[in-house]
């Protein structure tokens, strides 16, 4: 894998996201270099025709990933648990937290977070918040802008097959294949125990619960249809000591899925369990180092 780099884009309405600028849409790849213009072609598109408005603010960032080691991964298995409500997919989000080991008052604490939205996150946060498992203590040196997962995506092969697995169970769509990268990239990192994550785009109501221990288990719906209120919340360990490498990895560290994990078709939550309380950590090809 050489000769590849990195393309993102950012974009916001009001101003710069620095300038307290509205978050309208955000996307990356890691391509090889023939394919950086179509790229950044489609990310200028994606931006001017975002649901959440017309952004004045488009940020294109291309840069060499030469001499830099890619981590490849096997992406999280998939799971799909249906609620009836809100109030119960943020009930199942809150046991699916627990299970992987998350304190039952931080998983409250995270919930509450991202249903307050900015309030409570920071007031124009931009990235993720970085919470302790044990405690529910935000731990992000900067509130505002928060922990930025970046330099992730799929190896072509597995794009292709991903597609293929993903619409045999009606999930071929980009908030799922961006949600499972983004997930198995931050799930890789050992000190990372869990995340919780729903999007802010008011059309898309699923959001997830995911770990290297479950998964990347969705959960429909975690929030009612037309709110614009989202984000993610990263659950670390703070006393493995390893907070600042946490974050380096996150923002830093280059990973590529070259395999996939297993997509599963739609259950119960009680199925979902039975899955997953053998006792036996899965290998999903995963490494915090």
């Amino acid at each position: 894998m050489h000769n590849l780099y990195s393309v993102k884009m950012r974009a916001a309405q009001g101003g710069p996201h620095e300038a307290g600028g509205r978050h309208i849409s955000g996307a990356e790849r890691i391509v090889p270099a023939a394919e950086v213009a179509a790229a950044a072609e489609m990310m200028a598109r994606r931006a001017q025709e975002h649901e959440r408005g017309q952004p004045d603010f488009i940020n294109i960032k291309i840069e060499s990933l030469s001499g830099m080691k890619i981590r490849e991964l096997t992406s999280l298995p998939v799971y799909t648990l249906r609620a009836g409500n809100c109030g119960e997919g943020l009930h199942l989000a809150r046991r699916v937290l627990e299970l992987t080991g998350v304190d039952p008052e931080a998983a409250r604490l995270a919930v509450n977070c991202l249903l307050e939205g900015p309030a409570a996150c920071g007031r124009n946060m931009r990235g993720a918040v970085l919470m302790d498992v044990h405690t529910g203590c935000r731990l992000e040196a900067d509130a505002d802008r928060g922990v930025r997962v970046s330099y992730m995506d799929y190896h072509t092969s597995a794009a292709g097959e991903l597609s293929i697995k993903l619409a045999g169970q009606g999930l071929d769509n980009e908030h799922v294949k961006e949600a499972l990268c983004l997930a198995t990239k931050v799930a890789s990192i050992t000190s990372i125990k869990a995340e919780l994550c729903w999007s802010d785009d008011p059309g898309y109501t699923t959001g997830y619960v995911a770990s290297a221990r479950l998964g990347y288990v969705r959960i429909s719906p975690l929030k009612e249809k037309g709110s614009d209120c989202g984000g993610r919340v990263f659950f670390i360990d703070s006393r493995s000591g390893r907070l600042m490498e946490t974050v380096r990895q996150l923002e830093k560290e280059p990973c590529l899925i070259t395999a996939l994990g297993m997509i599963n078709a739609e259950m119960p939550y009680q199925m979902f369990v039975k899955n997953i309380s053998t006792g036996r950590v899965p290998d999903y090809g995963l490494s915090g180092e």
